[in-house]
């Protein structure tokens, strides 16, 4: 089974996409479906508006998931490497 092996790579990659996915704006506006308004892009409207304020703490809202979701990121990456990576631990071979 690889997934075991790749299991650290797995959760990296989501983290990045996720991440990713918080900020983009240059294809995403493209894709938005009328009703649906993402983060990013209801900053750039409320600035665009005038609503600096608002836009400015729903700017520190992005920051602080992003945030959030990277210790969440740490945690789960040291209990999958202590699990997954556990061979690079020396276990005193006695030589």
């Amino acid at each position: 089974m690889t997934v075991p092996i790749a299991l650290p790579a797995i959760v990296s990659i989501s983290m990045y996409f996720f991440l990713n996915a918080m900020v983009t704006l240059s294809a995403v506006v493209f894709l938005v479906a009328p009703g649906t308004e993402l983060a990013a892009v209801a900053v750039l409207l409320m600035d665009d508006a005038g609503d600096t304020a608002q836009a400015a703490a729903m700017s520190v809202l992005i920051i602080a998931i992003g945030l959030a979701v990277r210790f969440g990121y740490w945690a789960l990456m040291r209990g999958v490497n202590r699990r997954t990576q556990a061979w690079l631990v020396s276990r005193g071979t006695g030589s």
